[in-house]
């Protein structure tokens, strides 16, 4: 379960790269909000899921975020949660009673830094990236001048969707971008990604 239609689209778009296998289905539950009460429900209706995955952005505060997953979890009464941390890997969580289904948490961008889904795509640029030093340089620029409309917690959207907007089909959605090899999807976090992916399911 993930927020968005753009989370949809960069998650199936790495399982087309990384030949994730499509044992599973990737759910627009349109927010935060819908994908934690969708998360409670599918883990109180065991005999329907085996396994269940949620990506999620970790936005301003990791720990904030993390604290309200664990606290559904321990809810449950199903899942060793006494001393848990979310893995730079991302959680596989394992339930105590077997009826009960295989969790898999991922915030995004990358378990261990506040942030979303484009601060995650932003890392998918190869090093190096000209298209991509200049998006950062253009932000900057407007920053120092203070003329930016963009909020600073939506920074990374900014800057992800002005380097897409300079590539030769301009202002190709954030999985497209990956699809097309615009981003590299055999960066070290796509992988990463991939692998919990396959982990999970």
């Amino acid at each position: 379960m993930v927020e968005g239609n753009d989370d949809q689209h960069v998650v199936w778009a790495l399982c087309e790269k990384h030949n994730v296998p499509k044992s599973f289905d990737v759910i627009d539950c349109g927010s935060i909000d819908n994908v934690l009460k969708e998360f409670k429900l599918r883990l109180k209706l065991a005999d329907i899921n085996s396994r269940i995955g949620i990506v999620v952005d970790a936005d301003v505060n990791l720990k904030s975020r993390w604290d309200s997953v664990v606290a559904i979890l321990k809810n449950m009464g199903k899942y060793e949660c006494a001393n848990i941390v979310l893995p730079h890997d991302g959680l596989v969580l394992e339930p105590t009673d077997s009826s009960y289904p295989k969790v898999g948490v991922w915030l995004m961008p990358n378990n261990d830094q506040n942030g979303m889904l484009e601060d995650f795509v932003v890392a998918l640029a190869t090093p190096g990236d000209v298209l991509m030093k200049k998006s950062e340089d253009v932000l900057t620029e407007l920053e120092a001048e203070g003329i930016q409309k963009y909020k600073p917690v939506h920074r990374s959207k900014a800057k992800i969707h002005t380097y897409l907007a300079w590539q030769d089909v301009p202002g190709r959605p954030m999985g497209q971008a990956i699809t097309a090899n615009i981003l590299n999807s055999d960066s070290e976090l796509a992988m990463k990604f991939a692998n919990w992916l396959k982990e999970m399911f």
